[in-house]
């Protein structure tokens, strides 16, 4: 459920955008690239810049105003516009992302003066087109949103039947129910941690950026299976406990 929130809707697209911007790693990579570009000048971009001042200090500046708050705001805008048009279906469109390149020369200027406001580049506006042979994203998504649901849904009829078929008494049931939910949120746990760290190093080019977006996705994962171990041991200790303390009632 935590996966399919970051893409269950155009705001939910959004506040994911606006959240990855809030990670320096995310931000450094983002403002690596841009950098590169206005380097090499290359056909979007215009002439070729050359810094006197060195690079790090460049790609630093740009990247601290991509944790502004406006220009989050203006990513999450581009990402709603974008959601529309390739899983929502909506006609194609063109989006201008001037202001996010007009943000960061600004930015670099702070740090070096000798780039100059003649300099700046005409960026052609993003051309959002689904295209015929584009994956079905919003098919995707919804038969992940109907798989979840029916995993839930056994998941809770099971445990349900569990409960009312034991021919255990109460608290024994308790502490079963503890025990699977500790041991599923102990798997579960440590299954997602060796993926979390896997998944960066199998992307050697921007490693930074991808550990960073793996750990945006992964970690409220986490904090829901680690919950979820904690109230497995809390119940499965209190039903150990008050089955011992009814069986001593009842032999007294």
């Amino acid at each position: 459920m935590v996966l399919i929130g970051f893409v269950s809707s155009s705001q939910s697209a959004r506040s994911s955008v606006k959240s990855a911007l809030s990670n320096t790693a995310v931000r450094d990579a983002i403002a690596d690239e841009f950098v590169i570009k206005l380097e090499e000048g290359d056909g979007d971009v215009g002439s070729e810049f050359i810094y006197s001042v060195a690079r790090p200090l460049i790609v630093n500046a740009v990247s601290d105003v991509l944790g502004v708050p406006a220009v989050k705001d203006f990513a999450g805008d581009v990402a709603v516009k974008m959601y529309a048009v390739y899983v929502e279906d909506a006609p194609a469109t063109k989006i201008d992302i001037s202001y996010l390149t007009e943000t960061a020369l600004g930015a670099i200027r702070l740090v070096d003066i000798s780039v100059s406001k003649d300099d700046d580049p005409q960026l052609d506006p993003i051309n959002a087109e689904k295209k015929q042979d584009d994956p079905d994203i919003k098919s995707i998504r919804d038969l992940a949103q109907s798989g979840v649901w029916l995993f839930l849904i056994l998941g809770l009829l099971l445990q349900i039947a569990a409960w009312f078929l034991s021919k255990a008494g109460l608290w024994k049931k308790l502490q079963y129910l503890g025990m699977r939910l500790a041991i599923g949120g102990v798997i579960l746990y440590v299954a997602l941690t060796v993926a979390k760290s896997r998944i960066p190093q199998s992307m050697s080019d921007n490693e930074a950026a991808a550990k960073a977006i793996t750990d945006l996705v992964t970690s409220p994962m986490l904090t829901r299976f680690l919950i979820m171990t904690i109230v497995g041991v809390v119940a499965g200790v209190a039903g150990f406990v008050l089955h011992g303390k009814n069986a001593s009632t009842v032999k007294s």
